[in-house]
């Protein structure tokens, strides 16, 4: 049953909602309101709206009548560009009324979107903004910004489920550059081995933090990587062998393996997903070459 204060929410067009609408419409595309299609939303808009239906002294029914006005006034037959900015409009005006938005709200009643396509809707345009923000995740780690990322993810209204799977994939591109950028100087040993060493470095920065005091508070998905069961793995299983025996040449160059050693290399192994045999047989290879040397 509808709240009894929330009763009175129905869409109702007025001569002020007109014209507030008229004023909230953009003299410029950035405008927090309504935006061009193809203008990726910033992250702020929520904030900035929010603080503008304060400062004009609007109650959540006549703001929401407001943004039903700006609604009617984009065309969404006119093209994608249109239809993006409609959607973006949807997101942001849902996150403006938060829990309220299903009785301020009528996009069903007026615009015949049904609640599974506005879900399609929110889920699309959180997780664009959240791949925005993943990018200032670095290998380094930084515990403020990790905190922040979680808080706009949950202010974005992202599960936790989809935030953790992108995080993961995040992560793995940047494991993956150090890789590119490690086959890329296979003549320069001490840079392969640098990259290997990062790769090792993050990883364990990773499983540190999963398992930190309060890490509900990090973003979601941390934990130790692996590219075992990628799509690809299987053809870029030779080149992760190959970088494996240049870090295991370097460790074991002095000819000894301690617990430290072999710890690291398992690590690596599980990043790069290769098989325990896989792993043992190139040790076994880089200790009969290290012996030669001898």
């Amino acid at each position: 049953m509808t709240p009894p204060s929330w009763r009175a929410a129905r869409w109702r067009p007025s001569r002020a909602n007109t014209a507030l609408a008229q004023r909230m419409q953009p003299s410029r595309p950035s405008s927090v309101i309504c935006m061009a299609g193809y203008e990726d939303l910033e992250g702020t808009e929520v904030e900035a709206i929010i603080k503008f239906k304060k400062a004009l002294g609007l109650n959540d029914i006549d703001a929401a009548n407001v943004h039903m006005e700006i609604a009617k006034r984009i065309d969404r037959n006119a093209g994608v560009g249109q239809q993006q900015a409609f959607e973006k409009l949807i997101f942001v005006t849902n996150l403006v009324f938060r829990d309220a938005y299903e009785y301020l709200l009528p996009w069903k009643r007026l615009f015949g979107v049904h609640e599974s396509q506005i879900d399609d809707v929110m889920r699309e345009s959180a997780k664009s903004l959240y791949a925005s923000l993943l990018k200032s995740i670095g290998r380094g780690l930084d515990i403020g910004t990790l905190i922040e990322v979680r808080r706009s993810q949950l202010a974005y209204k992202l599960s936790d489920e989809i935030a953790a799977e992108m995080f993961r994939e995040h992560a793995k591109k940047l494991v993956e550059e150090n890789i590119s950028t490690a086959l890329n100087n296979l003549n320069n040993r001490t840079q392969v081995v640098e990259e290997v060493k990062s790769i090792l470095s993050f990883n364990g920065m990773l499983t540190v933090l999963s398992n930190f005091p309060g890490e509900e508070r990090f973003v979601r998905g941390l934990g130790p990587i692996t590219l075992g069961g990628d799509s690809d793995h299987e053809k870029r299983v030779e080149d992760l062998k190959m970088l494996y025996s240049a870090y295991a040449m370097e460790v074991l160059s002095d000819g000894h393996l301690n617990d430290d050693k072999l710890a690291a290399l398992n690590q690596l192994r599980n990043i790069f997903g290769l098989a325990k045999y896989e792993a043992e047989a190139i040790i076994t290879d880089v200790k009969a070459r290290v012996f030669q040397t001898y």
